[in-house]
């Protein structure tokens, strides 16, 4: 099926193939947010392949162990008693195929007959498109390509409530963002937090003590919370919190990673209040599509002093090259790193410096 130059808006086409009923020949469906990925790919099911007939008209191929061979079957048997048939090929890198695709692929891919509808799906694999290739420029004209990042916080707050409407509940807009600081972007994490969330409530509202109770905190969140044990003197409770997510089974060069980045973040909301720059710049200098997370370095950055920040982004620079040795303790490097920390931010408090 013929389809002319795509949109480009990749994901706005494939939302309109779905309503119209009309299929591209050829879709690539990559991105970070799962939850969409696999929603639209099952939408895709549902509506090209007949129920009855899905034995037939539903194939479903890994990548990793694809052959040339099982992919033109695949393309070349017609479909029974219907006018499509859906192809689905999961984590099969297009763009880097192995040496045996090379000289059928762009051929197969360039004449895909009217009955196919293929989709290469990207779960483990990034599936960013290479646009440098040949084969990128040939499929550019006839492909869809439906990438499905993390929503903005507005729409995940839309969604939040949404979904808490379909549980018989009500969220605020402050408490849904607060869920999603607290528990990420992810929308398939959030799915299942809220349904936690909403058990929990026995008034038909959740609110932040409801989150608290059930909802189970990300890396940065938790890092908030122990960048706050340190500039409150609760440094025990600082090193209880690192022993947690070593519990947790995170990376202890992830966790560190994850101090510095918010220890420079708060270093950037410090500059962006002496300069009086707006919340939008501070997003952009930290990175961030949330207002709500803004909001929340912006605070815990008035907390602290730019002397404060500096010391404690130049310990976080040792602190990392020493984790990278082999033979250091990395969760005592850590601990003795917070505990530099609070003993700066003890003399800061102070007006005592060395």
């Amino acid at each position: 099926m013929p389809q002319g130059k795509q949109q480009s808006n990749g994901k706005t086409q494939l939302l309109r193939d779905l309503k119209n009923g009309t299929f591209a020949p050829l879709y690539v469906i990559s991105g970070e947010e799962s939850y969409l990925k696999e929603y639209y790919l099952q939408q895709l099911r549902d509506k090209v392949v007949d129920p009855l007939f899905a034995d037939f008209n539903l194939i479903e191929l890994e990548g990793k162990s694809l052959t040339p061979e099982q992919l033109t079957e695949a393309v070349d048997s017609y479909p029974a008693m219907s006018e499509k048939k859906l192809i689905i090929v999961t984590d099969f890198d297009l763009f880097k195929p192995p040496a045996v695709f090379a000289d059928m692929l762009p051929a197969l891919l360039a004449d895909l007959p009217d009955y196919v509808c293929l989709v290469f799906y990207y779960d483990i694999l990034e599936g960013k498109p290479d646009k440098r290739t040949k084969l990128y420029k040939m499929l550019d004209k006839a492909a869809c390509f439906a990438e499905f990042q993390h929503m903005e916080e507005r729409e995940l707050v839309a969604w939040l409530e949404r979904r808490a409407r379909s549980l018989g509940c009500a969220i605020a807009p402050e408490d849904a963002s607060y869920m999603i600081f607290l528990c990420g972007n992810s929308m398939t994490n959030l799915a299942g937090e809220m349904d936690k969330a909403a058990a929990h409530t026995t008034t038909g509202e959740i609110k932040k003590y409801n989150i608290d109770a059930v909802c189970s905190p990300v890396l940065d969140a938790v890092v908030f919370d122990l960048t706050d044990a340190i500039t409150a003197g609760k440094f025990e409770r600082a090193v209880s919190l690192v022993g947690d997510l070593m519990a947790q089974k995170n990376n202890e060069v992830m966790i560190f990673t994850t101090i510095t980045r918010h220890i420079q973040r708060m270093y950037a909301a410090k500059l962006c209040a002496e300069a009086r720059a707006g919340e939008k710049q501070l997003m952009e200098m930290i990175g961030s599509k949330s207002p709500y997370y803004a909001r929340q370095i912006q605070t815990a950055a008035r907390r602290v002093s730019l002397r404060w920040l500096r010391q404690a982004a130049s310990l976080c620079a040792q602190t990392d090259a020493a984790l990278k040795g082999s033979a250091v303790d990395r969760q005592k490097q850590i601990e003795l790193t917070l505990l530099s920390m609070a003993a700066a931010w003890k003399e800061d408090a102070n007006g005592t410096h060395p």
